[in-house]
């Protein structure tokens, strides 16, 4: 008998997060054929298995899915996709699309772009901090509360097995963002603000402003009136460094394409691997008015990207699982809205920590 496999794409899929996506998606799930997708064909699938193909998939193209054929279940994209072709593509053809690529002005360029488009089919933007992994997380902190002051801290490692997009937010470290606090939105800029923080394994730094999405989804939910997202490294010397360029204005003066060489060279120096640590506070007011205190930490010993992963593939695994007489509408989506449609805390932290995740 013929087995009928559901077929996913990834874009990206020999990088180091799109490969990690396939290899959870293709252990949990053994009714998928995993498309992997890529610039260049003939290229060495990551691992071995008959339920793994590619195909050519390249973002810069008109149209980046003439190569493939259009009964494809989902496509995940791990790749810059800066004119939005795959995106566009993805909603003409009706094929449900994750991106977690995306930086806040190619989030909101990708926000716009999709409510211009008739949607026939759910779009997941879930570009937050590690493949919306924290703004998932942080949501279920604030469960059941009102009046949310939410802090998200994370503690980046210089050692990750990461590819080179994963610092392309250190690209915008000169260029003022919005942050919502009390329901009122104001700018502040990169590595302002430092804030003390303790990480799992006693390790305390300061954490400074960074501009992620996060800034953007979480304050949307009605029970959120402040989100702030900060960040530092593993390697202090490296964290007051870069607060230092910052301020004094030299970060400024070596942005644009011909120091881009330098910048990557200051951060990006991939290792063996590091964990990742994510520490979420909050303060907020409970049903009966009582004022709450509450604090969670994240952490993946298997690092950035592997967090990263994580965060597409529950998002995946989610739609993978819900009945087929009960779809997902089509419209425009976060990663905390995983929540929602036959999902609950349980499930995420069970998804989680099955793959390797610490909870505390």
């Amino acid at each position: 008998m013929t087995t009928t496999y559901r077929k996913i794409l990834i874009a990206g899929g020999y990088g180091a997060v799109g490969a990690q996506i396939a290899r959870i998606l293709h252990d949990r799930h053994t009714d998928l054929e995993l498309l992997l997708g890529g610039r260049s064909s003939g290229k060495t699938p990551p691992f071995v298995s008959n339920r793994v193909r590619t195909v050519i998939v390249d973002t810069a193209a008109p149209d980046p899915l003439i190569h493939v054929q259009d009964d494809v279940f989902l496509i995940i994209n791990a790749v810059n996709d800066l004119q939005d072709s795959l995106l566009v593509s993805a909603i003409r053809r009706g094929i449900p699309l994750i991106d977690v690529t995306r930086w806040t002005e190619v989030f909101h360029q990708a926000h716009h772009t999709a409510k211009q488009e008739e949607l026939r089919s759910p779009v997941i933007l879930s570009s937050g901090w590690m493949g919306g992994t924290a703004s998932l997380f942080a949501m279920m902190l604030a469960e059941n509360l009102n009046h949310v002051e939410m802090n998200i801290s994370a503690l980046y490692s210089l050692r990750d097995k990461a590819g080179p997009d994963s610092v392309t937010f250190m690209d915008r470290m000169s260029i003022p963002f919005q942050i919502t606090e009390l329901n009122t939105q104001r700018d502040v800029y990169p590595m302002t603000d430092p804030l003390p923080v303790t990480f799992p394994g006693g390790y305390q730094t300061q954490c400074y402003r960074l501009d992620t999405p996060d800034h953007i989804t979480l304050p949307q939910q009605s029970q959120i009136n402040t989100s702030s997202f900060r960040i530092a490294f593993d390697h202090k010397l490296s964290t007051y460094a870069l607060a230092g360029l910052v301020k004094t204005g030299i970060w400024n003066m070596i942005s644009g394409e011909r120091f881009t060489p330098l910048r990557r060279k200051l951060l990006y120096n991939p290792g063996n691997g590091g964990a990742h640590h994510l520490v979420i506070e909050l303060k907020g007011v409970d049903h009966s008015g009582k004022q709450v205190q509450r604090r969670l930490t994240v952490s993946d010993p298997q690092g950035q990207s592997h967090l990263t992963a994580l965060g597409a593939a529950i998002q995946a695994d989610k739609l993978l699982r819900l009945p087929a007489d009960q779809p997902m509408a089509a419209g425009i989506y976060y990663p905390e809205h995983w929540l929602d449609h036959h999902t609950n805390r349980d499930a995420a932290v069970q998804f989680y920590t099955e793959h390797g995740v610490q909870l505390g």
